[in-house]
């Protein structure tokens, strides 16, 4: 374990792209110079670069129903140089598009510990209605994701990753350095991944106080309201274009959100005492968004509960936006959603997608393939402070729901099987619902103190770079000194599914001796309540480890029982596919 560590590679590239966007005709200009670092111990003969936006093709292969008005040509390479000399885009010995991928071969290979310069000027369409985690949402206002050719990651795993993008497979991506600069009409506002670099030159006096305190302040300030709108005096620059900067550094990806007439919240957390780090906290949303009027201060507390209680890491990066988009979708430093009806919705996702930080952003693991690694994070993590901050949440209970509604048929897979290879049917839940069961369960069963002490040491070795599903695995055994292996295989290798049965019940001497049967082999909690006269008069409860030894069957005794009139198994909060046999009557 700590040799895979010690000898772990990871390439990187340096972004530097200057963008011409004007919201009002949808058309996106860009020019890109990439420096690309080899650090791996092969020499490249080619290099795989992504271009998502082709998924808006006609004939693109996609996940998911595409509105007719966001189909065009995707992204349209107008020039790419290697080494800077001129690549012709027709060459097709040297250049082969595929799908949302652009494999480019290099006359003089790529050595071990090198560096390649790469440039390309692009432009394309953003669709004018919503599309696949980005497009627009009203004439003026959009979220751009996926937008500029992209190199792809090369690891030691499966070398280059070649998955072409149709919708559904999301992020894996090396951890790069960007500097973007974004020429757009006056009046627009950027919000984007990173921070920005030039306010100063951008917004006048009274406005760039109120961001710079923003940055200071523990209370949500209102950077603009809808009466700076009408006022029309937010921006030095009135007629012509104005260019906004952003700079993000060791990031996987850069998105942003741009509007002429979205509100704009923003305030601040310290995270750190000793060197007074505070995080901004932003959001920018529509007037029609009421709900949103709260988001900045939940994204605020949010990242302060993932800092000082779960996962218990200093969030990692300076800053962090919620855009209002549609829908719920995250990106470094910045997320795309859309508005909720309830504060229980908008706290659920508010807190889901800014959990992503953590999975896959600062924990480069690998959602195209393994998106348990991430999205079961991320419905888990936050369980305790969505339930705190909205009277009535139950989101473990709803998780459970959910996968009950769908384990143990057909289409209930290993997690292990890589999500290429598996419908959508299967992703929804191998993603989300049953790998936060497991987690949750997993923390349950070694308790709060062991349980953290395995993630941070997880955290710890692994953030900046790419785990796989073993790299977790093996560091939970080392830092627990258990072979959990009672644990992983059932959860994440098997066709286990969740079934506990009542089989037998003895009365002796004021105990009762209840026999469990574990029906689907998947290692779950056994609660047990005995009855009498309609009320509980005995509750046990057994974690999953119960179940460590691979038998089938256990046997729990339960003490002091005089009278009872039924044996229930079970709670809301333990997935189980069959109840009938969970209640046994005497």
């Amino acid at each position: 374990m700590e040799n895979r560590v010690l000898n772990y590679w990871q390439n990187k590239s340096e972004y530097n792209i200057k963008v011409n966007l004007d919201p009002r005709t949808k058309l996106l200009q860009g020019s890109e110079n990439i420096v690309y670092y080899n650090n791996s111990p092969d020499s490249l003969s080619q290099i795989v670069v992504r271009l998502y936006h082709n998924i808006s093709k006609p004939n693109a292969k996609r996940d998911f129903y595409l509105n007719e008005n966001a189909i065009n040509d995707g992204i349209k390479l107008k020039k790419i140089f290697v080494r800077d000399s001129e690549i012709k885009i027709d060459d097709k010995s040297l250049i082969n598009i595929t799908g949302t991928n652009l494999t480019l071969r290099l006359i003089d290979k790529l050595g071990p510990k090198s560096k390649i310069n790469l440039s390309f000027d692009w432009e394309l369409e953003m669709p004018a209605v919503q599309s696949i985690r980005y497009g627009s949402y009203d004439s003026t206002s959009m979220f751009v994701a996926y937008w500029y050719p992209q190199i792809s990651v090369y690891d030691d795993v499966d070398g280059w990753d070649r998955l072409d993008y149709a919708g559904t497979l999301e992020m894996y991506n090396d951890f790069n350095d960007y500097n973007i600069e974004f020429t757009v009409p006056a009046g627009f506002q950027i919000w984007a991944t990173g921070v920005w670099q030039n306010a100063d030159e951008i917004l006048n006096q009274k406005y760039l106080e109120r961001y710079n305190s923003a940055w200071k302040s523990d209370d949500v300030i209102k950077i603009v309201e809808q009466v700076d709108l009408f006022a029309n005096d937010i921006y030095k620059t009135k007629t012509g274009s104005q260019t906004i900067k952003y700079k993000a550094e060791n990031v996987p990806d850069f998105a942003f959100g741009i509007s002429n007439t979205y509100l704009w919240d923003a305030v601040s957390l310290e995270v750190d005492k000793k060197s007074g780090r505070r995080v901004y906290c932003a959001a920018a949303y529509r007037q029609t968004s009421p709900d949103f009027v709260d988001v900045a201060y939940y994204a605020k507390e949010s990242l302060k509960y993932f800092s000082f209680e779960m996962p218990g890491v200093i969030y990692p990066y300076p800053s962090a936006t919620v855009f209002n988009g549609a829908g719920g979708m995250e990106f470094p430093m910045i997320v795309n959603n859309g508005r909720e009806d309830t504060k229980a919705g908008t706290v659920g996702l508010t807190s889901h997608e800014l959990a992503h930080t953590y999975m896959p952003f600062y924990m480069g693991t690998n959602e195209r393939k393994y998106p348990f690694m991430d999205e079961g994070w991320a419905v888990m993590l936050p369980y305790d402070f969505q339930e705190r901050m909205a009277d009535g949440n139950t989101p473990r209970i709803r998780t459970v729901i959910g996968y009950e509604s769908f384990a143990g048929n057909e289409y209930d897979l290993p997690l292990m099987i890589p999500s290429p290879t598996i419908s959508y049917r299967s992703y929804r839940i191998s993603a989300y619902n049953k790998p936060a069961i497991a987690y949750d369960i997993l923390r349950k069963t070694l308790g709060d103190d062991l349980f953290l002490k395995a993630l941070h040491a997880y955290i710890e070795r692994w953030n900046g770079k790419h785990p796989i599903p073993t790299d977790f695995f093996f560091t939970f055994n080392e830092v627990t000194g258990q072979d959990l292996s009672w644990f992983w295989k059932p959860w994440f290798y098997n066709f286990s599914y969740p079934d506990l049965a009542i089989s037998k019940v003895k009365a002796r001497r004021n105990s009762l001796f209840v026999e469990v049967k574990n029906s689907g082999n998947l290692p779950l909690p056994v609660k047990l309540q005995v009855m009498y006269k309609d009320a509980v008069v005995k509750e046990v409860y057994k974690n999953a480890d119960v179940w460590k030894s691979g038998k089938e069957k256990i046997e729990v005794k339960i003490e002091g029982v005089k009278n009872y009139d039924a044996v229930i198994l079970g709670s809301e909060l333990i997935p189980d596919v069959n109840s009938i046999d969970n209640v046994y009557f005497k």
